[in-house]
């Protein structure tokens, strides 16, 4: 039997074992109080044992997918499929709060290693690298984090960048442009500085270069940095984890392959004290700058004091109807990740469809119709701030796509 231990802010929280290929775990008596969802809302804590059906999901949810699972897994010669075994080696720097550690092994009690500095030349050289390491990680990096988007995960303080270690958890993820998508990392720096001049809360992102690699740059909205310069890690888990859904596959996390649906996820917020406002928010920007590959793992959970989760900031949010075929460019599928209204075509949705799911969550008609209406104006009013925010750097093309869809949601 292979056993883990689940730490939060240095304390042992939960034990997680496994037997002839079944994951369980039990919290540690005390840890916080009966139906506080420390570790998720799937499991609050409890007096009993969860079992698999719910463990892996969450578990499996923090490790990396596709071919950066695969490369890691071989790295430390490990089956591919042993979540155990790679969170053995990868947990100590995880999406959200928690360290997952063997038994017997503690999380580090000082800073006594300074993190290692590294310059513009060093972190081009591991971006290059990353077919190979994938988000960073060799013997002496361990971190996880979910997706199959190369990243390079860094810690970073008062500007300069270091490797991240065990006192120190990485607090920037630093995306390489897609292959085969030209200009995806404009493209979704702009859209994440459209949602927060319009009002919604998204992961800060910013365009720089490492050796002429273009790159996003975003900042852990899981992670702050106090004063002191020590990281804070803050809990949060996304929609296929909260809900149970196992993504063994990648394709598992959408909708048309038995991922999340939107009333799951709005079951999620009401059961636990979110806003369906700013569900309903997320969704329609999402659709007005035409961003099919909303999925079960782009949608997170804060969580907070107590018993309550908040929507997290909007993150992984780009133009994907943008790259439609022209110029003999790649066409890229407009089929929604999570459907809406029974709608599943991006560019089919309405204002009706909108409203109509929202009204499967319980929002009143009148509520979400201003809500959306709303949302249009802010999106519209912030366009020309964003682009010039770019200095020229954003497209014609995708800032009058956005615009077109947009004032079609606009109040009439």
């Amino acid at each position: 039997m292979t056993t883990l231990h689940v730490w939060m802010t240095s304390e042992h929280i939960a034990t997680i074992t496994e037997s002839r290929g079944k994951m369980r775990l039990a919290h540690v008596p005390g840890a916080a109080p009966l139906g506080v969802p420390l570790i998720s809302v799937a499991m609050p804590m409890a007096s009993e044992t969860y079992h698999d059906k719910v463990v892996r999901p969450f578990f499996h949810g923090l490790l990396p997918e596709g071919p950066a699972r695969q490369t890691i897994a071989y790295d430390f010669n490990l089956d591919e499929r042993d979540d155990v075994g790679l969170l053995a080696v990868l947990g100590r720097d995880c999406a959200g709060a928690l360290m997952v550690l063997p038994a017997g092994q503690l999380p580090p009690d000082g800073d006594d290693n300074p993190p290692e500095a590294l310059d513009d030349t060093l972190i081009e050289q591991r971006i290059r690298n990353l077919p190979v390491y994938p988000l960073g990680v060799t013997g002496k990096v361990r971190a996880s984090l979910p997706g199959v988007q190369p990243k390079l995960l860094l810690w970073s303080v008062e500007g300069r960048w270091f490797t991240p270690d065990a006192t120190h958890p990485s607090t920037h993820i630093i995306k390489p442009g897609i292959a085969g998508l030209p200009g995806s990392v404009i493209n979704e720096a702009f859209c994440l500085n459209l949602a927060a001049r319009a009002g919604l809360s998204a992961a800060t992102t910013s365009v720089t270069q490492f050796g002429g690699i273009e790159v996003l740059v975003s900042e852990r909205y899981d992670r702050h940095v106090d004063d002191s310069g020590a990281t804070i890690r803050l809990q949060q888990e996304d929609a296929c984890q909260a809900l149970s859904v196992l993504t063994y596959l990648p394709k598992h996390k959408y909708q048309a392959y038995g991922g999340p649906n939107l009333a799951g996820v709005a079951a999620v917020l009401t059961n636990w004290g979110g806003s369906l406002e700013d569900l309903l928010r997320y969704i329609t920007f999402s659709v007005m700058v035409g961003n099919a590959d909303l999925h079960g793992k782009n949608i997170s959970f804060l969580h907070d004091a107590g018993r309550t989760i908040s929507l997290a900031p909007m993150y992984d949010v780009m133009s994907t109807t943008h790259y439609n075929g022209a110029d003999g460019g790649r066409h890229v599928n407009t089929e929604l990740g999570l459907f809406i209204a029974g709608q599943v075509d991006i560019l089919h949705v309405t204002t009706e469809d909108l409203v109509a799911e929202a009204g499967r969550w319980g929002m009143r008609t009148t509520r979400a119709t201003r809500t959306i209406s709303e949302l249009s104006d802010a999106v519209l009013a912030a366009i020309d701030w964003t682009v010039d925010l770019f200095d020229g750097a954003i497209p014609a093309a995708l800032v009058e796509r956005i615009v077109a869809r947009t004032t079609s949601f606009a109040r009439t």
